[in-house]
């Protein structure tokens, strides 16, 4: 590619935002391929004009992970799905393409995601670097589904990464975009199935008396930790149309599990409260982005004795605070930098408003997650240090020294990368 097309794909910079509106920024350009060429074409004339690079794909982390004074590649316009082996049940698409996107090109082809989240805005390559995950005792996050990817490098160069590259590809599933801007990357998927969704409210006391249980009798259960009467309303989490067995209105959980069913056998009769559907219309939620959150994942065998001291914070110190707290269980994995690295965890997302006054309550809650080694999901606030990190991650100092071998330079550092990794 000649430098005056190099030159046409950097646009002067416009303004960026992401899906909370808290982190916005305008670089020096702003580029927007569409292909793996330009891509390599941009890294090399940034390197030349000794500019740092930086990727969005559908801008919905929380930290400022994106925001960088040089080049911003916007990957928006690169979404495709680019091949699919029906028989590994494996697809190949671009950055860009939106989880909500993926799961409905799977569905029509007689898959799904092995599990989800419960949002489906994110772009694929974005939830699978930050260690975005669903919930369940036996699922792992999302980074576990990545099979191979393709990447330029920090030269301006095409490189494929796959498990034949031991310990890089272990440290880069969930690398934040450090180890190489992604143009194309390989998910396994499964056996397309549907989901049978069960949701009650129940006294938290009944909750966690019965946590064990209903861990081990469902693929997915997961609870929502409502401090006030008003909480519901916030998340659009059903009120009067799921059963209760509260005896308060305050102080209470929202409860649900989520069990597979082959989409060969017949929908259940349901009942108040349930619901049955494909999993990619299952699993979403809709949540509008007026929240400032937090989530650490805990040890899995320390989760009762930190959430009674976070909801013993709330119910003391913040009587106020409406937000509900979001509880799940995750697999443990072996991706370096992952929040289940070498450890099952159970992640507790903890919000409050827009407003300034929320740091202090996030910061409260932060203090406590972190008596209790508690690991950030790296799409959502936090407030690490090097020398947290280093005593939370095993393999900490390991993806420093490989982020190094990667990029030398740091042309995929910014400022909040640079001051955790560098």
């Amino acid at each position: 590619m000649s430098s005056a097309d190099t030159a046409g794909l950097l646009q002067p910079g416009k303004l960026w935002w992401n899906w909370f509106g808290e982190q916005y920024f305008v670089p020096r350009y702003t580029a927007r391929p569409t292909r793996e060429e330009e891509v390599c074409a941009i890294v090399r004339e940034a390197r030349r004009l000794g500019l740092p690079v930086r990727a969005s794909g559908a801008g919905h982390s929380n930290p400022a992970i994106v925001p960088t004074p040089g080049v911003h590649i916007d990957f928006d316009a690169f979404n495709q799905v680019v091949a699919v082996d029906k028989e590994k049940l494996q697809v190949t698409v671009r950055p860009g393409l939106r989880i909500s996107a993926l799961t409905k090109y799977l569905r029509e082809r007689g898959m799904s995601l092995n599990n989800q989240g419960d949002i489906d805005r994110q772009a694929v390559i974005g939830a699978m670097m930050t260690g975005t995950h669903g919930a369940g005792k036996t699922l792992a996050c999302l980074s576990t589904h990545l099979v191979s990817a393709r990447i330029v490098t920090a030269e301006g160069e095409l490189r494929d990464l796959s498990a034949a590259d031991g310990e890089l590809f272990k440290a880069f599933r969930t690398s934040i975009g450090m180890f190489g801007l992604v143009v194309s990357l390989t998910l396994q998927a499964v056996p397309s199935y549907n989901i049978h969704k069960r949701s009650w409210n129940t006294d938290t006391e009944d909750c966690l008396s019965n946590l064990h249980e209903l861990l081990e009798a469902n693929r997915t259960f997961w609870f929502f930790w409502l401090p006030r009467k008003e909480s519901a309303d916030l998340y659009e989490l059903p009120g009067g149309a799921v059963p209760s067995k509260t005896t308060r209105d305050f102080d209470f959980c929202h409860m649900r599990t989520y069990n597979a069913v082959p989409v060969a056998e017949p929908a259940p009769t349901l009942g108040p409260g349930e619901e049955f559907d494909h999993s990619s219309i299952i699993y979403p939620n809709d949540y509008v982005p007026n929240f400032r959150e937090i989530e650490y994942a805990v040890p899995f065998g320390r989760f009762e004795e930190c959430f009674a001291e976070v909801r013993h914070m709330f119910q003391t110190k913040y009587p106020q605070a409406i937000y509900p707290v979001e509880c799940r269980a995750v697999k443990g994995d072996d991706t370096y930098l992952s929040a289940y690295s070498e450890r099952d965890g159970y992640a507790l997302s903890i919000s409050g408003p827009l407003e300034e006054a929320s740091w202090a309550m996030l910061r409260d809650a932060d203090a406590i997650l972190d008596r209790y080694d508690g690991r950030p999901h790296w799409g959502k606030h936090h407030f690490m240090t090097p020398e947290r990190l280093e005593r939370l991650y095993p393999k900490y100092d390991a993806f420093k020294r490989l982020r190094r071998e990667m990029d030398p330079d740091g042309v995929f550092l910014n400022d909040h990368l640079r001051m955790l990794f560098a």
